[in-house]
C-alpha cells in the first residue's frame, strides 16, 4: 500500500505549466526541461553567485562575474517579452 499524497491546490497558471510539461513529446526533452527549470528556480531563489569569500568578490564567487548574472537576467527578460503563440 502506498502512502497517500496530499493534493495541493493549483492555480490556473500552475495547472497550465504542469499540463504543458506533461505534453512534451520526448522523454529526453522532458528531462532537459525539468533540469533547466530546477536550475532556473534555484537561480530565482538565490539570485547571486554561490559561496562567499573573504576576498570581497561582489557576488561571492570569483569564477562568475556580475556581468554573467546581468546576461542571464537580460536573456530571461527577452524570453518573457516574446509574444505567445496564438
Amino acid at each position: 500500500m502506498s502512502p497517500s499524497i496530499e493534493q495541493p491546490e493549483l492555480n490556473a497558471a500552475e495547472w497550465t505549466l504542469l499540463q504543458n510539461l506533461r505534453a512534451l513529446p520526448d522523454e529526453a526533452l522532458r528531462h532537459r526541461v525539468h533540469v533547466s527549470l530546477t536550475k532556473l528556480l534555484f537561480f530565482f531563489q538565490n539570485p547571486k553567485c554561490q559561496g562567499i569569500g573573504v576576498e570581497g568578490f561582489p557576488c561571492g564567487e570569483p569564477r562568475s562575474s556580475c556581468e554573467d548574472c546581468h546576461q542571464i537576467w537580460e536573456i530571461l527578460d527577452k524570453v518573457a517579452e516574446r509574444p505567445a503563440p496564438d
